[in-house]
Protein backbone atom coordinates (compact mmCIF):
# COMPACT_ATOMS: atom_id res chain seq x y z
CA UNK A 1 0.00 0.00 0.00
CA UNK A 2 2.30 2.54 1.04
CA UNK A 3 4.74 1.83 -2.29
CA UNK A 4 1.36 2.17 -4.25
CA UNK A 5 0.46 5.25 -2.84
CA UNK A 6 4.08 6.80 -2.94
CA UNK A 7 4.10 6.13 -6.81
CA UNK A 8 0.52 7.56 -7.28
CA UNK A 9 1.91 10.91 -5.40
CA UNK A 10 4.86 11.22 -7.50
CA UNK A 11 3.12 10.57 -11.02
CA UNK A 12 -0.25 12.82 -10.15
CA UNK A 13 1.23 15.64 -8.12
CA UNK A 14 5.49 15.48 -8.61
CA UNK A 15 6.23 15.17 -4.85
CA UNK A 16 8.40 12.32 -3.73
CA UNK A 17 6.96 11.05 -0.61
CA UNK A 18 10.61 9.98 0.98
CA UNK A 19 12.69 12.60 -0.50
CA UNK A 20 14.18 14.92 1.64
CA UNK A 21 12.24 17.95 2.43
CA UNK A 22 8.90 16.46 2.30
CA UNK A 23 7.95 18.10 5.27
CA UNK A 24 7.90 21.24 3.76
CA UNK A 25 5.73 20.23 0.85
CA UNK A 26 2.13 21.33 0.11
CA UNK A 27 0.31 18.13 -0.49
CA UNK A 28 -3.23 18.45 -2.19
CA UNK A 29 -5.80 18.31 0.43
CA UNK A 30 -7.56 14.78 1.16
CA UNK A 31 -10.36 16.29 -0.73
CA UNK A 32 -8.95 16.99 -3.68
CA UNK A 33 -6.75 14.06 -4.13
CA UNK A 34 -10.32 11.69 -3.57
CA UNK A 35 -11.94 14.32 -5.71
CA UNK A 36 -9.97 12.91 -8.80
CA UNK A 37 -10.03 9.31 -7.99
CA UNK A 38 -13.63 9.28 -7.16
CA UNK A 39 -15.01 11.18 -10.57
CA UNK A 40 -12.44 9.30 -12.41
CA UNK A 41 -14.08 5.77 -11.44
CA UNK A 42 -17.57 7.59 -11.62
CA UNK A 43 -16.73 8.64 -15.45
CA UNK A 44 -15.17 4.90 -16.54
CA UNK A 45 -11.28 6.84 -17.07
CA UNK A 46 -8.11 6.62 -15.97
CA UNK A 47 -4.78 8.49 -15.76
CA UNK A 48 -1.61 7.44 -17.56
CA UNK A 49 -0.35 4.27 -15.36
CA UNK A 50 -3.19 4.20 -12.80
CA UNK A 51 -6.47 2.61 -14.94
CA UNK A 52 -9.82 1.37 -14.50
CA UNK A 53 -10.96 -2.22 -15.14
CA UNK A 54 -9.66 -3.42 -18.36
CA UNK A 55 -7.11 -6.06 -19.85
CA UNK A 56 -4.52 -3.50 -19.24
CA UNK A 57 -1.24 -4.49 -17.28
CA UNK A 58 -2.29 -1.84 -14.27
CA UNK A 59 -6.21 -2.74 -14.62
CA UNK A 60 -8.05 -1.83 -11.60
CA UNK A 61 -4.91 -0.02 -10.48
CA UNK A 62 -7.28 3.12 -9.87
CA UNK A 63 -9.87 1.52 -7.60
CA UNK A 64 -7.13 0.02 -5.39
CA UNK A 65 -5.71 3.40 -5.12
CA UNK A 66 -8.83 5.29 -3.93
CA UNK A 67 -9.25 2.59 -1.11
CA UNK A 68 -5.82 2.83 0.04
CA UNK A 69 -6.18 7.22 0.16
CA UNK A 70 -9.14 5.97 2.32
CA UNK A 71 -6.66 3.76 4.48
CA UNK A 72 -4.31 6.44 4.38
CA UNK A 73 -7.07 8.58 6.08
CA UNK A 74 -7.71 5.76 8.63
CA UNK A 75 -4.08 6.04 9.52
CA UNK A 76 -4.12 9.70 9.99
CA UNK A 77 -6.96 9.51 12.65
CA UNK A 78 -5.39 6.58 13.88
CA UNK A 79 -1.90 8.60 15.09
CA UNK A 80 -3.68 11.68 15.97
CA UNK A 81 -6.28 10.06 18.19
CA UNK A 82 -4.49 8.05 20.64
CA UNK A 83 -5.52 9.70 23.30
CA UNK A 84 -8.05 8.75 25.87
CA UNK A 85 -11.70 9.96 25.47
CA UNK A 86 -11.20 12.12 28.45
CA UNK A 87 -13.33 14.82 27.50
CA UNK A 88 -16.12 12.81 25.55
CA UNK A 89 -16.28 10.93 28.95
CA UNK A 90 -16.49 14.31 30.78
CA UNK A 91 -20.04 15.41 27.94
CA UNK A 92 -21.76 11.67 28.44
CA UNK A 93 -21.16 12.27 31.98
CA UNK A 94 -22.84 15.63 32.49
CA UNK A 95 -25.78 14.67 29.93
CA UNK A 96 -26.54 11.52 32.50
CA UNK A 97 -26.43 13.29 35.52
CA UNK A 98 -28.90 15.83 34.13
CA UNK A 99 -31.08 13.38 32.80
CA UNK A 100 -30.15 14.12 28.99
CA UNK A 101 -28.16 11.66 27.70
CA UNK A 102 -31.26 9.49 26.62
CA UNK A 103 -32.71 12.38 25.28
CA UNK A 104 -29.75 13.29 23.17
CA UNK A 105 -29.41 12.10 19.50
CA UNK A 106 -25.22 12.17 18.51
CA UNK A 107 -24.50 12.41 14.90
CA UNK A 108 -21.12 12.22 14.09
CA UNK A 109 -19.09 12.82 10.85
CA UNK A 110 -15.83 11.84 12.37
CA UNK A 111 -14.40 7.78 11.40
CA UNK A 112 -12.77 8.10 15.30
CA UNK A 113 -14.37 5.84 18.17
CA UNK A 114 -13.82 8.50 20.77
CA UNK A 115 -17.72 8.88 21.30
CA UNK A 116 -18.40 5.55 20.90
CA UNK A 117 -16.12 4.56 23.53
CA UNK A 118 -17.43 6.93 26.05
CA UNK A 119 -20.87 6.15 25.24
CA UNK A 120 -20.10 1.89 25.15
CA UNK A 121 -19.02 2.54 28.83
CA UNK A 122 -22.25 3.80 29.96
CA UNK A 123 -23.56 0.25 29.67
CA UNK A 124 -22.86 0.48 33.70
CA UNK A 125 -25.30 2.73 34.08
CA UNK A 126 -27.92 1.14 32.18
CA UNK A 127 -27.53 2.87 28.73
CA UNK A 128 -27.03 0.94 25.39
CA UNK A 129 -25.14 2.49 22.87
CA UNK A 130 -27.59 2.63 19.10
CA UNK A 131 -26.28 3.18 16.10
CA UNK A 132 -28.94 2.62 13.93
CA UNK A 133 -28.08 -0.36 12.18
CA UNK A 134 -27.97 -4.44 13.04
CA UNK A 135 -24.59 -5.86 12.87
CA UNK A 136 -24.08 -9.20 12.45
CA UNK A 137 -21.64 -10.59 15.95
CA UNK A 138 -23.54 -8.28 18.42
CA UNK A 139 -24.59 -11.89 20.25
CA UNK A 140 -20.85 -13.09 19.63
CA UNK A 141 -18.95 -10.41 21.79
CA UNK A 142 -18.92 -9.89 25.54
CA UNK A 143 -17.65 -5.82 25.11
CA UNK A 144 -21.34 -4.87 23.00
CA UNK A 145 -25.00 -5.88 23.10
CA UNK A 146 -27.85 -5.30 21.53
CA UNK A 147 -29.47 -2.01 22.27
CA UNK A 148 -32.89 -2.28 24.28
CA UNK A 149 -35.60 0.51 23.28
CA UNK A 150 -35.64 1.56 26.77
CA UNK A 151 -32.15 1.70 27.37
CA UNK A 152 -30.72 2.93 24.18
CA UNK A 153 -28.66 6.14 22.99
CA UNK A 154 -28.30 7.07 19.45
CA UNK A 155 -25.34 7.41 17.64
CA UNK A 156 -25.68 7.56 14.14
CA UNK A 157 -22.50 8.12 11.71
CA UNK A 158 -23.51 8.66 8.39
CA UNK A 159 -20.02 8.57 7.03
CA UNK A 160 -19.45 5.39 8.37
CA UNK A 161 -16.83 4.46 11.58
CA UNK A 162 -13.07 2.88 12.09
CA UNK A 163 -15.01 0.04 14.45
CA UNK A 164 -17.11 -1.47 11.54
CA UNK A 165 -16.30 -4.23 8.62
CA UNK A 166 -18.54 -4.64 5.74
CA UNK A 167 -18.47 -7.95 4.27
CA UNK A 168 -19.71 -7.47 0.54
CA UNK A 169 -20.19 -11.41 -0.19
CA UNK A 170 -22.20 -12.02 3.24
CA UNK A 171 -23.70 -7.78 2.62
CA UNK A 172 -23.59 -7.83 6.50
CA UNK A 173 -21.63 -5.91 9.03
CA UNK A 174 -19.44 -6.91 11.99
CA UNK A 175 -18.56 -4.25 14.62
CA UNK A 176 -15.06 -4.32 16.36
CA UNK A 177 -16.00 -3.25 19.99
CA UNK A 178 -13.74 -0.70 21.23
CA UNK A 179 -11.49 -1.56 18.49
CA UNK A 180 -10.87 0.44 15.24
CA UNK A 181 -10.88 -3.01 12.78
CA UNK A 182 -10.27 -0.82 9.90
CA UNK A 183 -6.13 0.40 10.96
CA UNK A 184 -5.88 -2.93 13.37
CA UNK A 185 -7.44 -5.66 10.85
CA UNK A 186 -7.75 -4.70 7.48
CA UNK A 187 -4.80 -2.55 7.43
CA UNK A 188 -2.42 -4.03 10.13
CA UNK A 189 -3.37 -8.03 9.62
CA UNK A 190 -4.70 -7.92 6.19
CA UNK A 191 -3.81 -11.32 5.32
CA UNK A 192 -6.10 -12.39 8.58
CA UNK A 193 -9.22 -9.66 7.42
CA UNK A 194 -11.53 -11.99 6.01
CA UNK A 195 -15.20 -12.86 6.81
CA UNK A 196 -15.54 -15.90 8.97
CA UNK A 197 -18.32 -16.86 7.19
CA UNK A 198 -17.30 -16.62 3.76
CA UNK A 199 -13.53 -15.37 3.62
CA UNK A 200 -14.31 -12.47 1.67
CA UNK A 201 -11.66 -10.09 2.10
CA UNK A 202 -13.78 -7.20 4.56
CA UNK A 203 -14.02 -3.78 3.36
CA UNK A 204 -14.18 -0.51 5.22
CA UNK A 205 -17.54 1.20 5.47
CA UNK A 206 -16.06 4.87 5.58
CA UNK A 207 -17.38 7.67 3.07
CA UNK A 208 -14.43 9.52 2.16
CA UNK A 209 -14.58 13.53 2.29
CA UNK A 210 -15.21 13.87 -0.91
CA UNK A 211 -18.23 15.92 -3.22
CA UNK A 212 -18.73 12.53 -4.80
CA UNK A 213 -19.96 10.48 -2.18
CA UNK A 214 -21.16 7.17 -2.44
CA UNK A 215 -23.82 6.54 0.12
CA UNK A 216 -25.86 3.94 -1.97
CA UNK A 217 -24.73 0.81 0.85
CA UNK A 218 -27.72 -0.50 2.69
CA UNK A 219 -26.40 0.08 5.88
CA UNK A 220 -25.42 3.96 5.16
CA UNK A 221 -28.83 4.38 3.66
CA UNK A 222 -30.55 2.81 6.58
CA UNK A 223 -28.42 5.16 9.11
CA UNK A 224 -29.04 7.88 6.58
CA UNK A 225 -33.41 7.56 6.96
CA UNK A 226 -32.80 7.30 10.93
CA UNK A 227 -30.78 10.17 10.55
CA UNK A 228 -33.16 12.40 8.91
CA UNK A 229 -36.05 11.15 10.81
CA UNK A 230 -34.28 12.22 14.05
CA UNK A 231 -33.10 15.36 12.83
CA UNK A 232 -36.88 16.79 12.32
CA UNK A 233 -37.69 15.63 15.65
CA UNK A 234 -35.27 17.66 17.56
CA UNK A 235 -35.60 21.22 18.44
CA UNK A 236 -32.15 21.95 18.53
CA UNK A 237 -28.62 21.33 17.16
CA UNK A 238 -25.48 22.10 18.73
CA UNK A 239 -22.94 22.01 16.08
CA UNK A 240 -19.28 20.96 17.96
CA UNK A 241 -15.64 21.06 16.41
CA UNK A 242 -17.75 21.30 12.84
CA UNK A 243 -16.52 23.54 10.50
CA UNK A 244 -19.35 23.20 8.18
CA UNK A 245 -17.31 22.24 4.72
CA UNK A 246 -18.50 22.72 1.34
CA UNK A 247 -17.92 19.05 0.37
CA UNK A 248 -20.56 17.63 3.25
CA UNK A 249 -22.80 18.66 0.65
CA UNK A 250 -25.46 15.23 2.37
CA UNK A 251 -24.96 16.75 5.82
CA UNK A 252 -26.18 20.16 4.86
CA UNK A 253 -28.79 18.27 2.98
CA UNK A 254 -29.99 16.49 5.67
CA UNK A 255 -29.77 19.81 8.11
CA UNK A 256 -32.25 21.61 5.23
CA UNK A 257 -34.53 18.98 5.46
CA UNK A 258 -35.03 18.71 9.23
CA UNK A 259 -35.03 22.79 9.46
CA UNK A 260 -37.44 23.25 6.51
CA UNK A 261 -40.03 20.35 7.35
CA UNK A 262 -41.45 21.27 10.43
CA UNK A 263 -43.57 23.77 11.84
CA UNK A 264 -41.95 24.88 14.99
CA UNK A 265 -38.49 26.79 14.47
CA UNK A 266 -35.24 24.88 14.80
CA UNK A 267 -32.16 26.27 16.86
CA UNK A 268 -28.63 25.98 16.05
CA UNK A 269 -25.87 26.60 18.54
CA UNK A 270 -22.08 26.31 17.46
CA UNK A 271 -19.77 25.40 19.51
CA UNK A 272 -15.95 25.60 17.92
CA UNK A 273 -13.31 27.87 19.21
CA UNK A 274 -10.02 27.03 20.46
CA UNK A 275 -6.98 29.47 21.57
CA UNK A 276 -5.13 29.58 18.76
CA UNK A 277 -8.03 30.76 16.35
CA UNK A 278 -7.89 33.38 13.92
CA UNK A 279 -10.44 35.99 13.40
CA UNK A 280 -10.40 35.27 9.68
CA UNK A 281 -11.17 31.65 10.08
CA UNK A 282 -13.90 32.52 12.43
CA UNK A 283 -15.32 34.98 9.85
CA UNK A 284 -15.34 32.55 6.79
CA UNK A 285 -16.75 29.77 9.36
CA UNK A 286 -19.77 32.27 10.68
CA UNK A 287 -20.61 32.67 6.57
CA UNK A 288 -21.01 29.50 5.19
CA UNK A 289 -23.31 28.64 8.33
CA UNK A 290 -24.80 31.70 7.69
CA UNK A 291 -25.55 31.84 4.16
CA UNK A 292 -26.94 27.99 3.95
CA UNK A 293 -28.99 27.95 7.78
CA UNK A 294 -29.74 32.11 7.89
CA UNK A 295 -28.64 34.04 10.05
CA UNK A 296 -30.55 33.27 13.51
CA UNK A 297 -27.28 30.65 14.41
CA UNK A 298 -25.77 31.12 18.16
CA UNK A 299 -22.49 30.94 17.48
CA UNK A 300 -20.45 31.01 20.35
CA UNK A 301 -16.15 31.58 22.30
CA UNK A 302 -17.03 28.35 24.08
CA UNK A 303 -14.40 25.29 23.04
CA UNK A 304 -15.10 21.39 23.29
CA UNK A 305 -13.61 21.57 26.54
CA UNK A 306 -16.11 24.28 27.59
CA UNK A 307 -19.06 22.01 26.55
CA UNK A 308 -18.18 19.09 28.13
CA UNK A 309 -17.55 20.51 31.64
CA UNK A 310 -21.12 22.08 31.53
CA UNK A 311 -23.70 21.09 28.46
CA UNK A 312 -26.79 22.13 29.70
CA UNK A 313 -25.89 25.59 29.98
CA UNK A 314 -26.41 25.53 25.93
CA UNK A 315 -28.87 23.07 26.00
CA UNK A 316 -31.42 24.69 29.13
CA UNK A 317 -30.10 27.98 27.63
Amino acid sequence: MDRELAEFFKAMFYIDVRGAGVAKVDFPTFEEVLGLTDLAIIRKEAFRHFDIENRAPDSGRLRFLAQYLVFLVAKVLDAKLQRRAVLHRELVSALRDAKQLRETVFVSTNYDILIDNALTEERRHGTDLDYGVEFRNFDRTDDWTRPAPERRVKLFKPHGSLNWLFCPTCNELEITPKEKGVVTRLISDFPNATCGECESVYAPLIVPPTFYKDMNNVFLSTIWNRTDVALRKVDHVIFCGYSFPDADVHIKYLLKRAQTNRDRPLRFTVVNHYPEKKSEEVDAEKYRYGRFLGRSIKFTDLSFQDFAADPMRLIAG
